[in-house]
């Protein structure tokens, strides 16, 4: 069975190039589940469903149990004796390793929502892999899963990821201890979250990507998808460009310049002013980024206006008017201040349009990926396992 957004059951083909993944398993870690066998007869409370988020910058993930949890998605490891001596051999994630990140082995397993393992070779292939199989085995951890419980997963991917990327993020999840997994469009699990799954368009804004599904009651197809790269991480970039060119004397990196856009983004003159305490020649110096975290915001707006102008204008005419009216915009991203009512108003030249913000967007991927998880039939899972 082919556990991406088809739910239709097929058998699962191995290539050549899942062999070769294969091959390059990692041995399970101590942050791992371990494996248990399948019981056809299983009831509800013998599982724990799980909704995944995978982000380039961070994942969300949401289990049955209760559990919410956030991550960045970056993995450490000790770079020599010493950095063992401080910090152990565990495996460091998140927020933990942005903290000692010089004393570490910095690895983000994700690019502009892929997994980057794919796209390498040799020694780089291996070590983001493993990188990859750990953080999917932490979320599981996160995900507080009890002793002989299985654990089936719905995860979240780019609405353009490849079919090759998402059978790389089911094999791992796989390796990574998940009994059953099933991979999904991200915007589309924001749409679950929302019951947006007819006459809608669902807008994920991600770090590495901006992702928008067209919904007219059935499961999208690639048509009714559209990915956009200039996302989070773009943002991140151009203000960095711009404060070099503004303020050559600051010294910053561009996890100084994240922080700020997710404290001060915003597309309007109305917001507060982003002022930054950045070191100058070694002395913390206040200085006020406001228009060049205004303009490089700004600069996402038109691609994800042309995003929705290319899905209404390929959908049928009778329904382009309601689709129009239900756009749903999630993802960390969409927490940009003044950011939807500059999507409402790109939309005029369409002929406008209701733009609206879901509850909680850090987490609506997740939240629909749990929902979808919880209602697919439990023979469903098991076949997926199986296959």
């Amino acid at each position: 069975m082919n556990p991406e957004v088809d739910l239709q059951p097929e058998s699962k083909k191995s290539t050549s190039s899942d062999q070769a993944v294969k091959a390059e398993k990692t041995p399970k870690t101590e942050t791992k589940g371990a494996d248990v066998s399948v019981d056809p007869s299983a009831t509800a409370t013998d599982v724990l469903y799980v909704g995944i988020d995978l982000g380039t910058s961070r994942s969300a993930v949401a289990a049955s149990n209760g559990v919410r949890d956030l991550v960045a998605s970056v993995v450490g490891y000790p770079k020599d004796n010493i950095s063992t001596k401080l910090h152990g051999t565990r495996t460091k994630f998140g927020e933990d390793v942005l903290k000692h990140r010089l004393a570490l082995d910095v690895v983000w397993p994700l690019a502009d929502g892929n997994l980057t393992f794919t796209d390498l070779q040799g020694d780089d292939r291996a070590r983001s892999r493993r990188a990859a199989e750990e953080l999917i085995a932490q979320l599981r951890v996160m995900a507080s899963p009890v002793a002989d419980q299985k654990v089936y997963a719905v995860i979240g991917a780019p609405a353009e990821a490849t079919k090759a990327n998402k059978q790389a993020i089911i094999d791992i999840a796989r390796d990574a201890g998940f009994d059953s997994v099933m991979v999904v469009s991200e915007p589309f699990a924001v749409a679950y979250t929302v019951d947006a799954l007819e006459s809608a368009i669902v807008i994920d804004i991600g770090a590495g990507t901006i992702d928008l599904c067209r919904m007219s009651g059935t499961l999208p197809s690639a048509e009714d998808q559209i990915t956009v790269f200039k996302a989070g991480n773009f943002v991140d970039e151009e203000i960095a460009k711009r404060l070099r060119a503004s303020h050559p004397e600051a010294q910053f990196t561009i996890n100084m310049i994240k922080k700020a856009k997710e404290k001060f983004s915003s597309v309007t003159d109305h917001a507060q002013r982003a002022i930054v305490n950045f070191p100058v020649n070694g002395v913390p110096t206040d200085i006020d980024i406001s228009s060049e975290v205004r303009e490089s915001v700004n600069l996402i707006v038109p691609g994800i206006v042309e995003g929705i102008r290319s899905l209404v204008s390929s959908f049928d005419p009778e329904f382009q008017a309601m689709i129009r009216d239900r756009v749903f915009v999630g993802g960390g991203g969409s927490q940009i201040y003044g950011l939807r009512e500059a999507i409402a108003e790109g939309m005029e030249a369409i002929g406008g349009g209701n733009v609206m913000l879901v509850d909680e967007p850090v987490f609506a991927g997740a939240n629909g990926a749990l929902k979808l998880a919880r209602e697919m039939p439990v023979q469903y899972w098991e076949k997926l396992r199986n296959s």
